[in-house]
């Protein structure tokens, strides 16, 4: 049972959904609960879930023969039936539709982009896939909720999704063993390791440097005691671990590394959605 939940990334979900709630309403002055039930953020949550999910049950049915060799235990997916995986696949996509149906056209149409991009799944694209399902599903927050500081939303929606790049290329670092054993066409086999290194190297300091700044113009938003513990959170939490992780980066070869760096950046990621709560 352990196993078919872990399909889910149940933690992965929880981030997602706890980052749209909090956008939603923290980052809007008038937001109330009964204006956020109204306004169907609940049908936003589920549809973006949906997708999400959706991505990692086909990566997983897909990807089977190289988590076989990277991965020291055999993922609960490659024992369920081929039927089984199409009906679960098929209801993310019916749920995912259903709520772009409530929500309107536009959301209907980036669930549905979604799903078939998600499809049309490639080594390549995956990387710049899950990136894009972070900033998406949080900036998708503010086309439902226009009220909602968009400087705001831009800064969240940028930050966790370079943060989500650098650990999806992180990620294949790790695994690189069962990608070159598959024939994988992944950024670390095409370009090597020591390059792949470097981008990661070179997407957090841009990541630094773009959140260093865009902290500096959020002083705007806090008082003075509330501002220094927002700094010193900020400080203490996500710079420090980024720079870490940056330097770190550098000089990592082996697979245990890799996996204590994406862990770090997952944890990143977690306290970027805590800050929202500072607002």
């Amino acid at each position: 049972m352990g196993g078919y939940i872990a399909i889910y990334r149940p933690i992965n979900v929880l981030f997602i959904a706890i980052a749209q709630i909090l956008c939603a309403f923290f980052l809007d002055v008038d937001a109330s609960l009964q204006n956020l039930y109204t306004g169907g953020l609940h049908f936003l949550v589920l549809g973006t879930l949906s997708c999400v999910v959706f991505g990692y049950w086909i990566n997983d049915f897909l990807d089977q023969q190289r988590d076989a060799i990277n991965k020291s235990k055999v993922k609960a997916i490659s024992h369920l039936s081929q039927m089984i995986v199409y009906i679960h696949l098929l209801i993310f996509v019916s749920i995912a539709l259903w709520c772009g149906r409530y929500l309107g056209v536009w959301f209907a149409g980036l669930f549905l982009i979604t799903l078939v991009l998600l499809t049309l799944y490639s080594v390549w694209l995956k990387n710049i896939l899950i990136a894009a399902l972070h900033f998406v599903s949080i900036f998708s927050v503010y086309k439902l909720f226009p009220e909602i500081d968009i400087f705001l939303i831009l800064h969240f929606a940028v930050l966790s999704g370079f943060i989500a790049l650098a650990r999806e290329i992180v990620k294949d670092l790790e695994d690189k063993d069962g990608d070159i054993a598959t024939g994988a066409e992944t950024i670390p086999i095409v370009f090597g390791q020591n390059i792949a290194n470097i981008m990661v190297y070179v997407i957090l300091l841009f990541t630094l440097s773009f959140s260093l700044v865009a902290f500096d113009v959020q002083k705007a938003y806090f008082q003075a005691l509330l501002l220094y513990l927002y700094y010193t959170y900020v400080a203490f939490f996500i710079v420090v671990p980024l720079y870490y992780i940056a330097v770190d980066i550098r000089y990592a070869s082996k697979k245990e590394e890799y996996t204590r760096l994406s862990l770090w950046l997952k944890y990143v990621i977690f306290v970027v959605i805590l800050s929202i709560l500072f607002f």
